[in-house]
């Protein structure tokens, strides 16, 4: 991305304590980065319709965090961070004229992850990425997202062979 001039800003759907928001900012610390979580673990209505593993999470999951903590734990320019607390993609109002370079979501479930593809691939810069944590059979809601959206866009989902089940979206030139 940097190296091919990819232009936007990063930005990560679910950050939780931010441990990948660190090591995303470390890539290219000059970059405005846009953090969206509820900071607050997640809603009923988000959680009501899941199965697999998320159908076990509650409203109490994730939601042993702050954005003090996270801002903390991220360290590096405190002024390229601009956070976006609440339910996504309310979160985002104002935002519909910024385009994306990089995004990381790790939102676990379908409600915001379809929400999330929905609203950054249109924003996504050619040459673009946009990375969706857990894509694997323990999160169904997820994967169903996923599939259906990628359906709908003529790029197809990479594997990245890492511990998480990460798929990633490069969207075309």
């Amino acid at each position: 991305i940097k190296k091919d001039s990819v232009k936007g800003d990063f930005a990560e759907l679910g950050v939780y304590k931010g441990d990948s928001a660190r090591l995303i900012h470390l890539m290219d610390p000059d970059r405005t980065f846009h953090l969206f979580d509820t900071f607050e673990g997640f809603t009923g209505k988000d959680l009501q319709p899941e199965t697999g593993k998320a159908a076990t999470y509650s409203t109490k999951s994730f939601a042993d965090t702050s954005v003090n903590k996270v801002l903390k734990n991220i360290g590096g320019n405190p002024d390229k961070f601009k956070i976006h607390a609440g339910y996504f993609p309310q979160s985002a109002e104002g935002l519909e004229e910024t385009i994306y370079a990089l995004v990381n979501m790790d939102a676990d479930l379908y409600n915001p992850t379809k929400a999330g593809l929905e609203y950054f691939y249109p924003r996504l810069s050619p040459g673009g990425v946009i990375f969706i944590h857990d894509y694997n059979d323990k999160w169904e809601g997820l994967i169903k997202a996923v599939d259906e959206f990628v359906a709908s866009i003529p790029e197809k989902l990479i594997l990245v062979p890492d511990l998480d089940s990460t798929v990633m979206i490069v969207k075309n030139k």
